[in-house]
């Protein structure tokens, strides 16, 4: 999971005069956050983000899994589309045309179907021929689609 931060500068003239723009929620928190998915999906989205080592450190089927960090990858490689995004929306903030919410909602929104098309695309590393025997599928993270569709985001104040 990843949150995106609003920061406040008090000590800024601007901010000074326009404060009641900027109340409201400070962050938007988009992966499995707690409360929004059920354990199990937490559980799978941890190990296949970081990878274990298999048995009794848990995950899959009882074999190690291999790192593949499809959150930070989605992240990573969308960085700069959430920061244009913020940026574009400022004015609007300030002017009063928008409010933080519907801002974080968007870009919630939009991380969320970013991680999600990762996790659809990602190929490596592929699973093992033992894996791709017992699920039916070489896609690395897709056994059912339960964990791709439990990807959320969450604004908070």
């Amino acid at each position: 999971m990843f949150t995106v931060q609003v920061k406040r500068k008090t000590n800024s003239s601007v901010l000074r005069n326009i404060g009641a723009a900027l109340t409201g929620p400070k962050t938007v928190k988009v992966g499995f956050p707690a409360g929004e998915a059920d354990q199990d999906n937490i559980n799978k989205a941890v190990w296949n983000e970081f990878g274990t080592r298999g048995g009794a450190s848990g995950g899959g089927w009882g074999g190690p899994i291999p790192e593949r960090p499809f959150m930070r990858n989605a992240i990573r490689e969308n960085r700069g589309k959430y920061r244009d995004a913020m940026r574009s929306s400022a004015a609007k903030i300030l002017t009063g045309k928008t409010g933080l919410r519907t801002v974080l909602s968007k870009l919630g929104i939009t991380a969320q179907g970013d991680i999600q098309a990762e996790i659809t695309s990602l190929q490596s590393p592929p699973n093992s021929p033992v894996t791709i025997a017992i699920k039916g599928s070489s896609n690395p993270l897709i056994s059912s689609g339960e964990m791709r569709g439990a990807v959320t985001w969450k604004v908070n104040e």
